[in-house]
């Protein structure tokens, strides 16, 4: 029973009745439940097509729907324009709950959609490990992934290996100078090397002209298809490097299908192919570098596509991997910080003057700590390693403090790490504040993992005493219980809203408004005392179950796990 449908449907047949055509319609949830559950102010829309009062036109459309005894639906008002609907709770509920237990974890799952998403996120270069802000990138990755799966996409994710360029020959350099510490963390060992050479090169400033003799050998190489000593060198300092990115990413429970390395589009000639297509479009002017006018696209600066010398440069080696990816694909999403929104411009307006379609991308701001939430040297980057282990140090400082078993503390800290990212819109720059991120009673995941918890504690009570839940309903519900029912009934839209619009916030803040709905029930709806009738117990059960099977997909499209007790 698919009530919003119910209505808007009748609605639809009614005013297209009226006015010899169909209309949008959007159904808005009412302030209090005494004014209906969903309302529609289409009459005010209506008003100047039909020439009537809003009022009229509202009691002549209600009197026509009521004739049409809409499924779900006890009582239509028309109140001063408005047209309000009111839910028959008891049907409702036990047809929505009776769905829920038997999809379980595939309630709200959308039918396979045949359409192919490769999905580009985190990227980060290997010349160190992950910082909070590669975090934010990551996370709104691989949350949108798992949303895009669940709503029945076909998902690729790709992570686009920086392999080639000055950082990368820097790295080389550097491990051949001053080695590498075997004890540390691989990409941090990595990172310590990167900060030797640029101090060593500082001053020893001769020394530059063998970074670029070693970025022109390896580009030389991949060019005739040779695996000499450079290709071999940038592979292993590449690979040290991702093995320990790797590592971070498994711990934040992330996994990438496919890492792309940029060298391959050197190597398979694609890059020389892309720039010689490009010259045959006449948009490109030789001054010192080889520039490509995108004027005509609104871009004033123009894009270096290669050196004088012809050696190519990172933008030019990100159009040819966007011409493959886009190939492979019907959508192509890239996640990407603000601060490359002109570059992403210059890529698809260079797409486009090669006859290619062009990715979405979701741009994200800044995010940092507040001074002080770590003790750390003022001006040294946070790694993603020292946030998540910080993390899960407080969760059990949580656990400790409110006598919780310290094995959660985990599921705790990365849940807090997740979830408190991807509550933001990406649009908003934000401070990661640990007091929001543990948040055991307002806002922090450690919230709705702990109303999933207060579920299972109900139903195993319930089970030792012999209970059943079954959806009966056979009462005058409780306002919190309609709230709790509305709510998991929604789970279905924001999904698909999160999914099409690429929106993984809106699943993060609908999850907290689930598990206050939830706490508003507990507190005001007594399940298992013994002076409640065995109908309101097995019915407000079925209604616990559904809000803990919500819960735990939910959650689980975010990547965090529910520990179950807290």
């Amino acid at each position: 029973m698919d009530i919003k449908s119910n209505i808007i449907n009748a609605l639809k047949k009614v005013i297209s009745e009226e006015i010899g055509k169909e209309i949008d319609i959007k159904l808005d949830k009412t302030p209090n439940l005494e004014l209906g559950d969903y309302s529609v102010n289409i009459c005010f829309k209506l008003a100047k097509e039909l020439r009537k009062n809003p009022k009229i036109i509202a009691e002549e459309i209600v009197d026509k729907l009521k004739a049409m005894n809409i499924e779900g639906v006890k009582e239509i008002k028309a109140v001063n324009g408005y047209i309000n609907f009111y839910i028959d709770y008891s049907e409702f509920a036990k047809h929505l709950l009776e769905d829920i237990d038997k999809k379980g974890n595939d309630y709200g799952k959308g039918d396979k959609k045949g359409i192919k998403i490769i999905l580009e996120h985190t990227s980060a270069n290997p010349n160190g490990p992950l910082h909070i802000g590669h975090l934010r990138n990551a996370i709104i990755g691989d949350c949108l992934k798992r949303i895009l799966e669940f709503y029945g996409y076909d998902v690729e994710t790709h992570y686009y290996v920086n392999d080639m360029g000055r950082q990368m020959a820097l790295v080389v350099y550097g491990i051949e100078l001053f080695g590498l510490d075997k004890e540390k963390k691989k990409d941090h060992a990595i990172a310590e090397t990167y900060v030797k050479i640029n101090k060593y090169l500082e001053e020893h400033p001769e020394e530059e002209e063998k970074i670029l003799e070693l970025m022109r050998e390896y580009e030389d190489a991949l060019e005739k298809n040779e695996d000499n000593e450079v290709v071999k060198k940038f592979e292993f300092a590449v690979n040290y490097a991702l093995d320990g990115i790797k590592e971070t990413l498994k711990n934040l429970n992330i996994k990438h299908d496919t890492f792309i390395w940029e060298s391959s589009y050197v190597r398979n000639g694609m890059v020389k192919e892309v720039i010689k297509k490009l010259m045959e479009t006449g948009k490109v002017i030789k001054e010192e570098t080889y520039m490509l006018d995108l004027s005509d696209f609104g871009i004033q600066k123009k894009m270096v596509l290669a050196r004088a010398n012809g050696t190519s440069l990172y933008s030019t080696r990100d159009i040819a991997y966007h011409l493959d990816k886009l190939s492979k694909c019907d959508v192509g999403i890239d996640v990407l910080g603000a601060d490359h929104k002109l570059t992403a411009e210059m890529v698809k307006a260079a797409l486009k003057l090669l006859g290619s379609k062009e990715p979405e991308v979701i741009f994200y701001e800044f995010i940092s700590l507040p001074e002080g939430s770590m003790s750390t040297r003022k001006g040294r980057f946070i790694s993603t390693d020292e946030l998540l282990e910080e993390a899960i140090k407080r969760a059990k400082e949580e656990c400790n403090k409110r006598g919780v078993e310290e094995n959660i503390a985990y599921d705790i800290g990365l849940g807090a790490v997740r979830y408190n990212i991807a509550r933001i819109s990406p649009e908003k720059p934000m401070v990661f504040k640990w007091e929001e991120a543990l948040d055991f009673e307002k806002v922090g995941c450690p919230f709705i993992q702990y109303a999933h918890a207060r579920c299972c504690r109900i139903l195993e009570e319930a089970e030792n005493k012999g209970i059943k839940d079954e959806a009966v309903f056979n009462y005058e519900l409780t306002d919190e219980e309609k709230e709790l029912i509305k709510m998991l009934d929604e789970f279905k839209d924001i999904i698909r809203e999160s999914a099409e619009n690429r929106k993984v916030h809106v699943l993060a803040n609908y999850l907290l408004e689930l598990a206050k709905a939830f706490n508003r029930f507990y507190a005001n709806c007594p399940i298992l005392m013994a002076k409640v009738d065995d109908n309101i117990k097995k019915s407000r059960l079925a209604l616990v179950k559904s809000t803990k099977t919500v819960l735990e997909t939910g959650l689980g499209l975010l990547g965090i796990n529910c520990p179950g007790r807290m």
